[in-house]
């Protein structure tokens, strides 16, 4: 993962900064492709030194997968990428012909991405190119690895936890604690 990391870091263009932010956040593809500035909200500089995070994106159901809001914190490093973007509109990964990318932008990106590689970037355990969503898998299973906290990553990737009953009464949405996993996360991409 560094090494692919490493390599995408070296591309430009709207796609591959997508692709960036879809793997420091552990995100599906239309929650990325979808993001919008309004979703953002930014702490002021005394609230986030307390937190340790910059501020926190909050995707509407509608874009979610179980039709449930979600927001994620934003750390350093996901600020840091999107104040290198352009801002033209609410959207902020327009397509060249306006409206929100096509989700066949960052799987082609992840393609040539395998085919320039000498080696590539197939996924270990069915030996195919890896795909954008396979990024989750990753996630998934390094923070296993690194013995995580299981309901802050399960919460990261918007998957419920527990029983019914416990969805009744786990109202928490373990911000800190997943700032602390996606900085973690960001540390390994880079190879610390």
């Amino acid at each position: 993962m560094p090494r692919w990391w490493n390599e995408l870091q070296k591309r430009d263009g709207t796609g591959a900064k997508a692709l960036m932010l879809l793997t420091m956040f552990a995100a599906r593809s239309g929650e990325i492709r979808g993001m919008l500035h309004s979703e953002i909200q930014l702490f002021s500089d005394k609230e986030a030194g307390q937190r340790g995070y910059k501020g926190v994106w909050t995707i509407p159901k509608s874009r979610m997968k179980a039709n449930v809001e979600h927001s994620s914190p934003i750390i350093q490093p996901v600020f840091d990428l999107l104040q290198q973007l352009p801002r033209q509109g609410d959207l902020v990964f327009p397509s060249q012909r306006g409206g929100m990318l096509s989700d066949m932008t960052l799987s082609a990106l992840m393609k040539r991405m395998h085919a320039d590689d000498e080696v590539g970037f197939n996924d270990n355990r069915i030996q195919r190119p890896a795909v954008p969503h396979g990024i989750r898998s990753t996630f998934r299973d390094w923070a296993a690895d690194m013995r995580q906290p299981r309901d802050a990553v399960e919460l990261q990737l918007a998957h419920r936890i527990g029983s019914k009953v416990e969805h009744a009464y786990f109202r928490s949405e373990m911000l800190d604690t997943r700032a602390k996993v996606l900085t973690d996360w960001n540390k390994f991409l880079n190879g610390f």
